[in-house]
């Protein structure tokens, strides 16, 4: 469909302004104002805290499955944040390849970013989550394959022959 419609037709703009809006909250050099960025899209204000430990082992490549667990079980917890904690506490675990929960937690993080400037209509908690599992695999895979580009060339890499 030529031109695409509703959020295929702003794709673009919605990833130029979550791109943005990443690069502005990077340059204050704290993770605690990327959390509280989601606040805007459905985070609590008292999770960020939490998250913010998660996010601590997650860079230590710790074991997360206490701190997960604390945001899950929490009464009334966000769906975003249970989303996060739960992707995060995957990390790592049998997915196929060499994945760090760094990584993971700061892909799922910038990933529900896409909420922000989404107005497609769609529910935004919905479009956080799914942003923040795209951010989670994508974040940690593109290291991955850039180690393989590196072995057989971007060449071959990028043909669209068989092997």
């Amino acid at each position: 469909m030529p031109g695409g419609d509703g959020l295929s037709g702003e794709a673009g703009e919605i990833f130029g302004s979550a791109a943005q809006m990443c690069f502005e909250d990077a340059r204050l050099r704290r993770l605690r104002y990327h959390l509280l960025r989601l606040t805007a899209i459905g985070l609590h204000r008292d999770e960020v805290e939490d998250l913010g430990e998660l996010g601590r082992l997650a860079f230590e490549e710790s074991d997360v499955t206490g701190q997960a667990t604390k945001i899950k079980e929490r009464a009334g917890a966000s769906s975003l944040a249970f989303a996060i904690a739960d992707i995060v506490e995957r990390g790592g675990q049998g997915v196929g390849g060499p994945v760090s929960r760094q990584g993971v937690f700061t892909g799922a993080v910038l990933g529900a970013y896409a909420a922000v400037s989404s107005s497609a209509g769609l529910d935004q908690t919905t479009v956080a989550i799914l942003g923040a599992i795209g951010g989670a695999v994508a974040t940690p895979a593109s290291a991955f394959i850039a180690d393989r580009i590196s072995e057989v060339g971007q060449s071959e890499y990028l043909s669209m022959k068989e092997s």
